[in-house]
């Protein structure tokens, strides 16, 4: 058996039915618990968004709330934010779309929740998920295997997939070599790996740039659509329980697949779960738990309910066909002519290297966990891997990545339902 074919069985049984439970499970149980705090979001935004400009004394190795929420959003908002949501309605139909939704939903509850516990749990560490994970059990056990899960994402989805993405994109938007994209993959991870925090420096320059361009294409492309905009959403709401392409044989049959594709693109967009952004969060000056929770549900929302559903309504009133391959490339080319191959391959290239930075300063801080004092070694691997990730195939990287996502959430999930039960005894004694 081929490699390829072994590590996709491995992620069929990983990311199957069980851990998709786990994830929504745990967000149900968790939004519950917080009285479903997230469906007062963009209120709760309203509120504290002074604190993103908040002026902060400078610590050693700590980020302002800027360059936290830049951080954070970069390493959720990826390529697979727009190319996978295409792959989302092509395997799954539109009402796929709606389970992300869901997912994301429920997904906020998690979010707050981890990253609590990660600016909870932190003294000082700065090694997000790891720091809270240590308190399960009477070894560190779980808190290094996370650790060293984290270190494997950071290298496989948070850079060589990204990079290879943004190769693709310059490629065939712009026609530039393979090769001479790897040369500034070189630089930028350079630039990335070099002085204190670059990677935060780096997000926070490039997020707003890559929100305003891609934000603003897509909402030009609807602004000039209504109708067509307002049918997708019906459609994808629809399609959600009465699908019209009945892949399983059996419209129940083909609820429940498109149930279970929206619920697992929507953890692997939003990473609701994973624990990826604690690390981020908890290096923040302000150490509220309350606040980095807050502004964790803010990124996933960001995250699913902008960015993947502006791409998902573009796709669908486009008119491109529902069934091939590079649907987000083809819907954006087909609604903005000759300019939709530059947009988007300008904004996945931004992405892409949005997402290399922010997963840069995560998954550094997983190795410094686990290896004090060598964070060289980590520099020199990130910057490797980026250059092969222009020139591998992206199948077999996508593949390993996934499987270590997978092995990120397991441990993760239930250690935040294992100690956010213990804090809310812990509050109720007080």
């Amino acid at each position: 058996m081929e490699l390829t074919a072994i590590i996709n069985k491995i992620n069929s049984f990983l990311w199957g039915v069980p851990l998709l439970i786990l994830l929504l499970g745990g967000g149900i149980y968790l939004s519950i618990k917080l009285g479903f705090t997230q469906i007062h979001i963009l209120k709760i935004m309203k509120k504290t968004v002074f604190t993103l400009f908040k002026k902060e004394s400078s610590e050693s190795d700590s980020l302002s709330q800027f360059q936290t929420f830049s951080t954070a959003l970069a390493a959720t908002v990826g390529t697979g934010s727009v190319v996978g949501v295409g792959e989302c309605i092509r395997i799954g139909g539109a009402g796929s779309v709606f389970w992300m939704w869901v997912s994301a939903f429920f997904g906020m509850g998690l979010a707050y929740c981890e990253n609590y516990l990660g600016v909870r749990f932190s003294d000082g560490k700065l090694c997000g998920a790891a720091s809270y994970l240590e308190k399960i059990g009477r070894t560190k056990l779980t808190a290094v295997l996370f650790a060293v899960f984290t270190v494997g994402a950071s290298l496989g989805m948070g850079n060589m997939v990204q990079t290879g993405s943004a190769a693709a994109a310059a490629r065939e938007g712009f026609g530039i070599p393979s090769y001479i994209f790897a040369l500034v993959v070189l630089i930028f991870v350079f630039l990335v790996a070099v002085g204190k925090n670059s990677a935060a420096c780096l997000c926070e320059k490039l997020v707003p740039i890559m929100a305003v361009l891609f934000i603003g294409g897509s909402l030009g492309v609807i602004i000039f659509h209504p109708l067509k905009a307002a049918g997708a959403i019906a459609m994808i709401v629809k399609n959600a329980f009465c699908p019209t392409a009945c892949i399983t044989g059996s419209v129940a049959g083909t609820i429940i697949f498109s149930m279970v594709e929206g619920l697992k693109r929507g953890a692997f967009s939003n990473e609701a779960g994973l624990g990826s952004t604690v690390a981020v969060h908890s290096s923040c000056r302000i150490k509220s738990p309350e606040l980095q929770g807050t502004w964790a549900m803010a990124e996933v929302f960001i995250d699913t309910f902008v960015i993947c559903t502006l791409t998902a309504v573009v796709i669908i009133i486009s008119g491109t066909d529902l069934t091939g391959e590079d649907m987000a490339v083809r819907a954006y080319n087909a609604a903005l002519g000759g300019a939709g191959k530059y947009f988007m391959s300008g904004s996945l290239i931004l992405f892409a290297l949005a997402t290399v930075a922010g997963w840069f300063f995560i998954g550094e801080r997983a190795w410094r966990y686990l290896f004090p004092r060598s964070d060289m070694i980590y520099r020199i691997m990130a910057i490797a891997c980026g250059c092969i990730g222009t020139m591998w195939s992206m199948e077999l990287v996508w593949g390993v990545s996934d499987i270590f996502n997978g092995l990120m959430a397991v441990p993760n999930v239930i250690g935040v339902l294992v100690l956010w039960r213990k804090e809310v005894e812990m509050r109720s004694e007080e």
